[in-house]
């Protein structure tokens, strides 16, 4: 038995190789892609095996069909591979248009005129042997259609490589090298296929392109074997961001630099009446009554309906990868119901601030002057008591008040606060406001990054409670600090009262309040939406020694150093000149 010609042998490794990757990726049946380009690694290992089988057979008859065999593979390789490429950088759905159905009749009518081409010889004529290299080797004549069938097929390929550079490389890192790995294995078998039939260079009758599969699927072994490209399919992040767009319920845009549409969502084709195909190319504000340059919100009027809508109109700008601006994104919030609900917010807070509380006030004078001027000891008390709730009325209005101020004053940026200082001004105020004790157990040196009258809102009001709600002779509140080994300060508030009922902590935890279960007072709901706006989060522990609260404020403990520095200018300023 002579030795196996080295372009016979080529051919057949590459072929081996083939089936073993094809095997491999047989378990990634059904993800995007997958099937396309298993059936492209079946035609190219037909491909590879006729022609290595090819170039060992020297009977005229015999030979022609393993040429007919390659001629299969070879037409059967672009159009799956092409598909592939859509699939797996989710464009599939242009797989399944009848543009693709009208590419795929380009291997189908190739493979029969292949089939039959002693008949009429349209694809070649004057197939002789031309042995080279101890090869069986033949020559002819290509006729037009093989010239078409395998420029396309090349075309084919090199879409679907285009396909996976473009999306993966505009889709971040993951797999970039898999995919510029898969990209260029198709590089050396379409070059070779291409030499060879515009008989290039000086053995035309050979043809290298099954032999240059072997780096092909070196190559493909790398970005699927080695790298798991499908692991990971940029289809899924593609479908992700249009049907983020797609089914965004806030009507959205894009629009190039001059200010004319170039893409919408449904949502914004339902608000303003319009369909996309109708207003691509048009400028924003003629087509939309929109522009993107004035105020942050502009009121829309349909005449029609005699409805006003209010939007709030966000815009980013698009940036190529060059960090040139190429146009504006829009997105619209319709905001009608929130501006109306804060308008009758507005004024039912500033009824119940002003009017409300003014006439409380005058009743609560004129309650005194009739507990005072009756002589029936039932009814004095009666009255007294009248007093008393209109007294938790007027309470829980200043609550509101006080915390309303606080959430004002959140626009700037917060100064160092010495904590110790700050509550024990507090626990002074409140003692000699109520009757109890407050110790203040907290480091002199301590320092917090926190709004200040936040703080003071959260603090004034958890002793407060702890003073006010206790059936103890003498009430005690303990505000104490726990030391932490990061930034967060952790403090806490123990009283000796009975203790917070169940049910109040529900309400807080729950976040709302019904109709059946209910806090007592305002004074909790306070302290829990001054710790979340102060970043922090509120707990609380009842037993039936009383109830500790502890409140935890990330990332607000300064160090003794910064806060020294950062008040340096405030002393300085307040020194006399």
């Amino acid at each position: 038995m002579g030795v196996v010609p080295w372009p016979a042998a080529g051919s057949l490794l590459a072929g081996g190789g083939t089936l073993l990757l094809l095997s491999y990726l047989r378990q990634h049946r059904g993800k995007p892609g997958a099937n396309w380009l298993l059936l492209a690694l079946v035609a190219q290992a037909l491909w590879c095996f006729s022609y290595g089988v090819s170039l060992l057979v020297f009977d005229p008859a015999v030979r022609w069909v393993f040429e007919a065999l390659t001629w299969t593979g070879i037409v059967w390789t672009g159009v799956p591979f092409l598909a592939f490429g859509l699939e797996y950088t989710g464009r599939g759905s242009l797989v399944r248009t009848p543009w693709f159905g009208a590419v795929l009749l380009v291997p189908v009518i190739t493979t029969l005129l292949v089939l039959t081409n002693p008949l009429h010889e349209l694809v070649w004529s004057g197939l002789r042997l031309d042995p080279v290299y101890g090869a069986a080797t033949v020559s002819y004549e290509p006729n037009a259609w093989a010239f078409f069938a395998i420029v396309t097929g090349t075309v084919f390929a090199a879409s679907g490589t285009l396909l996976l550079f473009d999306t993966v490389v505009s889709y971040g890192p993951l797999y970039r090298t898999e995919a510029l790995a898969v990209g260029l294995s198709t590089l050396p078998p379409g070059v070779a296929l291409l030499v060879w039939l515009f008989g290039i260079g000086p053995v035309p009758q050979l043809n290298l392109s099954a032999v240059m599969f072997l780096p092909h699927v070196v190559l493909d072994a790398y970005a699927f074997v080695g790298g798991g490209m499908f692991t990971y399919s940029p289809a899924v992040r593609r479908t992700a961001d249009q049907s983020a767009v797609e089914d965004l319920e806030n009507p959205f845009l894009v629009v190039d630099t001059d200010r004319r549409i170039v893409d919408c969502n449904p949502a914004a084709e339902s608000l303003f009446d319009i369909t996309e195909s109708a207003i691509l190319g048009a400028p924003l504000a003629d087509a939309t009554g929109l522009t993107i340059d004035g105020a942050d919100a502009r009121v829309l009027t349909d005449a029609d309906r005699n409805d006003h809508r209010e939007l709030a109109v966000s815009t980013s700008r698009l940036r190529n990868e060059a960090g040139r601006i190429v146009g504006h994104t829009v997105i619209l919030q319709d905001i009608t119901e929130q501006q109306r609900r804060e308008q009758r917010l507005e004024i039912l807070n500033r009824v119940l601030r002003h009017n409300l509380r003014n006439d409380l006030t005058a009743v609560r004078g004129y309650l005194g002057i009739a507990a005072d001027r009756v002589d029936d000891d039932e009814l004095a008390a009666m009255l007294e008591g009248i007093h008393d709730d209109v007294d938790g009325v007027l309470e829980t209005s200043e609550k509101a008040r006080d915390f309303e101020r606080a959430i004002e004053s959140t626009g700037r940026s917060p100064s160092p606060l010495a904590a110790r200082d700050t509550l024990r001004s507090l626990a002074a105020a409140l003692e000699t406001e109520l009757e109890g004790r407050v110790d203040v157990v907290v480091p002199d040196d301590l320092a917090v990054q926190a709004n200040e009258q936040l703080f003071e809102l959260a603090f004034e009001n958890l002793v407060e409670n702890g003073l006010v709600h206790t059936d103890a002779d003498e009430p005690r509140v303990t505000v104490g600090f726990e030391e932490r080994g990061d930034r967060t300060a952790v403090f806490t508030v123990s009283d000796d009262g009975p203790g917070i009922p169940a049910h109040e902590l529900a309400v807080l935890e729950r976040g709302e309040e019904t109709a059946l279960e209910h806090g007592s007072g305002l004074g909790l709901w306070v302290v829990s939406w001054s710790v979340g706006v102060l970043g922090g989060d509120l707990s609380f522990e009842t037993g039936e020694s009383g109830t500790t609260a502890t409140v935890r404020l990330p990332e607000s403990v300064v160090p003794a150093a910064t806060a020294a520095e950062m008040s340096k200018p405030e002393q300085s300023a307040e020194r006399p000149p």
